[in-house]
């Protein structure tokens, strides 16, 4: 949603979840932009099983495209997740770029974040009472990944932020949903950037590329269809949500989440 939003700015390219290309296989995939990835004027050029990214890794993969892209636009998006196996990323990155890179750090109610693996994808039957508690135990044990995921990946971008301030800009998602532009002129302001006048999209602007990443990539985004996700509020059982709470209360303080 924020490299949606970003890509407002025809300055800008956004090209999604880049570390996402090394691990899957994205010929078939379908781009933001219309195209097979392999008929792609950006991913045809860096293709999974073409053998030229053989033993590379997401810096190698990041720093090409961005080369490749800079003789058109003046920045790239690169919105790799930190969690987990990308925890370092953005120290790869900014010990190569220098002050050419700049970390935004999005932040989200841990408690929305493990709900929205805890839901159901699909209505499921369950046939007996076992069935249900093994689904119940599976959902628990997503959740808890997810705190585990949430907590490392917040303290990994807080360690970035220390060391290099003025790299790092953090945002909330429940503000940026609620006052997008403002929140965004945050980031337009580092990247010397002037910001829109309307974050409204362009049907024919040609600067989004992602391939990888959430399906409201190709729908058709209005800054009045943002609206926060609070259903973990009401849906999510209580125990889970004052489980999640607890182990991740630490930065809920520091971020202003009710605990």
């Amino acid at each position: 949603m924020l490299e949606y939003l970003l890509t407002s700015n025809p300055s800008l390219i956004g090209c999604g979840e880049v570390e996402r290309h090394l691990r899957r296989f994205g010929r078939r995939k379908i781009c933001t932009c219309g195209r097979r990835a392999k008929n792609c004027s950006i991913w045809g050029n860096f293709q999974h099983r073409s053998g030229r990214l053989k033993n590379w890794d997401h810096k190698k993969l990041t720093l090409a495209m961005l080369k490749y892209v800079s003789s058109q636009y003046a920045v790239m998006v690169d919105s790799s997740k930190t969690s987990w196996g990308s925890t370092f990323a953005p120290f790869r990155l900014s010990r190569h770029l220098g002050e050419n890179f700049l970390l935004v750090h999005l932040v989200r109610d841990p408690r929305a974040a493990a709900w929205s693996t805890m839901k159901p994808r699909r209505p499921r039957q369950f046939s007996s009472k076992l069935n249900f508690k093994v689904g119940s135990l599976s959902s628990r044990a997503r959740s808890l990944r997810t705190a585990g995921g949430w907590t490392i990946a917040n303290l990994a971008c807080e360690i970035f932020g220390f060391f290099h301030p003025d790299r790092y800009v953090r945002l909330r998602y429940e503000d940026v949903v609620r006052e997008p532009l403002e929140s965004l002129k945050q980031i337009f302001a580092r990247l010397h950037l002037e910001p829109p006048a309307t974050l409204q999209q362009n049907k024919n602007r040609r600067n989004r590329h992602q391939l990888y990443g959430n399906a409201m990539r190709f729908e058709a985004l209005l800054p009045t269809d943002l609206k926060e996700d609070v259903a973990w509020r009401t849906a999510m059982p209580k125990g889970s949500r004052w489980l999640v709470g607890s182990l991740c209360w630490p930065f809920c303080l520091r971020y202003n989440y009710r605990w």
